[in-house]
């Protein structure tokens, strides 16, 4: 199979995009030859077969860039066997002049609670649609495949020097994503306001992760102004964006996940602090169905939350009834196994 995949970036570092740089390497042991259209590329270290093109030159201009875009995807689409559009619906419909000869298997992976115009153009456009669970693809379509959220759990593993109860001294608390409003930080600081007032036992808070827009930037000042308001300085601690590759060491140096999170996707955050061994508590919807009901927070309050904080505060590490769930149904490698057969099987 020659296999062709539009994306927004390859690099292995990407704070928000790394994780897919996997996704290409064992793509490619699928297929003779894999040609990625990229809007940026990083850090890499792909096989010989694997070409990487970009078209995100900001000194283009949005016109040059699309000049650019069908430049590559028509010389490159001409050769292909199967397309794969990672993410991104306004890539499918910048294809869409060249799509309409029908000339090779076309497929959009989406895994978003938003529904869009432009997803539903492009929905109409492609054979497949891959997505993590029914929270990721919300269109009712007879293309769609529910694939689980391709966790690396090779990389997200347990400490191997880790089995137990958590450490006595104190209880390492952690979130991992973006910095902005729809990640609901507030609750998790409010309920760490609750934990220093009313818990004897020690903790602290690791926020990995940054702003990218302004309106995050913003965001983001309001939440260090409320950790001041609250006088919880000396309990939590950003670290900012951090590369992907860190992020597996840095999970394995906690014990509890947070996530109060509302986009309503299967965030995959959470899912590889499961895959390493962490407890987690989430309220975000797409794991109603997913996780034990003790680790899924019914109210997305402040107090609940910190209730649940000290109710699972004490549980053994690794946790491997969360792991097992996402070696079971999450597993990157089950996942481009099913995405490579479907790409070889014609509508």
């Amino acid at each position: 199979m020659k296999l062709l995949i539009v994306t927004q970036a390859v690099d292995r570092e990407d704070p928000n995009l790394g994780a897919f740089y996997y996704w290409f390497e064992l793509l490619a042991k699928h297929a003779s030859s894999v040609t990625i259209l990229a809007g940026r590329a990083g850090s890499q270290d792909l096989p010989p077969h694997v070409a990487v093109y970009t078209f995100g030159n900001a000194r283009l201009g949005r016109i040059g860039r699309l000049w650019k875009f069908w430049e590559l995807f028509s010389r490159h689409y001409a050769s292909a066997d199967a397309v794969l559009f990672h993410q991104i619906p306004e890539y499918v419909i910048a294809a869409s002049p060249f799509l309409l000869s029908r000339r090779s298997i076309t497929a959009l992976w989406y895994a978003h609670g938003a529904v869009s115009w432009r997803l539903r153009i492009a929905e109409r456009l492609v054979g497949y649609i891959f997505t993590s669970s029914e929270a990721g693809f919300r269109l009712a379509s007879k293309k769609v495949h529910h694939l689980g959220q391709a966790i690396n759990t090779d990389i997200f593993s347990p400490a191997a020097n880790h089995h137990g109860a958590v450490s006595s001294n104190y209880l390492r608390l952690i979130t991992v994503g973006r910095i902005a409003p729809v990640k609901n930080y507030e609750t998790i600081i409010t309920a760490c306001a609750i934990l220093r007032e009313t818990w004897p036992q020690a903790w602290v808070l690791t926020i990995v992760g940054g702003p990218i827009t302004p309106s995050d930037h913003m965001y983001g000042a309001k939440i260090k102004a409320l950790i001041r308001e609250k006088k919880l300085e000396q309990y939590v601690h950003f670290c900012g964006d951090r590369g992907y590759s860190e992020i597996p060491d840095i999970l394995r140096e906690h014990d509890m996940f947070l996530n109060a999170s509302a986009t309503g996707s299967l965030d995959k955050a959470v899912l590889e602090a499961m895959a390493c061994g962490l407890t987690v508590l989430t309220s975000n919807e797409a794991y109603r169905a997913i996780l034990p009901a003790r680790y899924f927070l019914e109210h997305a309050s402040a107090a609940f939350l910190a209730e649940r904080i000290k109710a699972c505060a004490g549980e053994p590490r690794p946790n491997m009834t969360l792991r097992d769930i996402v070696l079971r149904d999450h597993a990157l490698a089950r996942t481009i196994e099913k995405i490579s057969v479907l790409l070889a099987t014609p509508v």
